[in-house]
């Protein structure tokens, strides 16, 4: 099961750059600047992804636990319900002038910029090309754009996407280890089962903080760059900032308890625990 840590990873990736998606339209509500934000579109997404990552994994498991995993999924992470969870965590933590500048970015002409690049960037054909031109991008920005390429840090570090990518994929691999040991019989304290995932996660952080800056080196590429200046003012606002900080806490922990579901269905279909 630790082997399925990795992969995870680059999902928790992905959802750490889709958060950011907006759509613009009028939202003054959280309701509202979540649909505004395509943020329901990017919940849906999560299922399929997480069974990517787990069929990624480097050797093909046996039928029974194929068929076990096949199980597990059906009813994980479902959008609505994770959506009602995030919201219902979120709930009052935003004020109204948050809400409001919130809104009024979403529908400037920057904001309908920006969206578009990240929605372009959001499709697998996109995804694929991300992976190839992604770094190639990157490495050229130190001696050829090292203005863009301090500005691309600084969007990074206001989404904490690598703090917050390290946190989801840790508390998610702890979550499932802590139900494959239970149902093994050998539970564990949580310092040492999260010692023993850090041991089998060795480089984890690294890996995020390389697919997150080759992620926006793609993304923002042809942002000019007084426009990338302003976007990552926006996210550095006081509503930029409460907002991503929320949503990416909320999200992580409604993803902990879904994976820790999943992982207790897992097993009940391996016969292991019990309904």
């Amino acid at each position: 099961m630790t082997s399925f840590v990795p992969p995870l990873t680059r999902l928790v990736l992905a959802l750490c750059c889709l958060v950011s998606l907006s759509v613009a339209a009028p939202a003054q509500t959280l309701h509202e600047i979540n649909k505004a934000n395509g943020f329901h579109q990017m919940l849906t997404g999560i299922g399929p992804g997480f069974s990517a990552a787990v069929k990624s994994a480097p050797e093909t498991p046996p039928q029974k636990v194929q068929d076990a995993l096949a199980v597990a999924m059906e009813g994980a992470f479902d959008a609505n319900k994770m959506e009602a969870a995030i919201e219902s965590r979120m709930a009052d933590k935003l004020t109204a002038r948050d809400l409001a500048d919130l809104g009024s970015f979403y529908t400037s002409p920057l904001g309908k910029q920006v969206t578009a690049l990240e929605i372009q960037a959001s499709t697998q054909e996109e995804r694929e090309r991300k992976k190839i031109e992604g770094p190639k991008i990157l490495g050229e920005l130190p001696s050829r754009d090292p203005a863009r390429l301090e500005l691309y840090k600084k969007i990074a570090d206001d989404l904490s996407a690598v703090d917050t990518g390290e946190a989801v994929a840790l508390n998610m691999g702890y979550a499932m280890l802590s139900e494959m040991l239970g149902a093994a019989g050998k539970a564990l304290p949580d310092d040492q089962i999260m010692a023993l995932l850090r041991q089998r996660s060795e480089g984890l952080r690294r890996d995020i903080e390389k697919d997150v800056m080759d992620s926006v080196a793609y993304i923002y590429r042809d942002l000019p760059l007084d426009d990338l200046r302003r976007y990552e003012a926006f996210l550095a606002s006081p509503a930029g900032s409460h907002y991503y900080d929320q949503m990416q806490v909320a999200l992580g922990a409604v993803m902990t308890d879904e994976a820790r579901s999943f992982g207790h269905r897992f097993f009940v279909a391996l016969g292991y625990r019990k309904a």
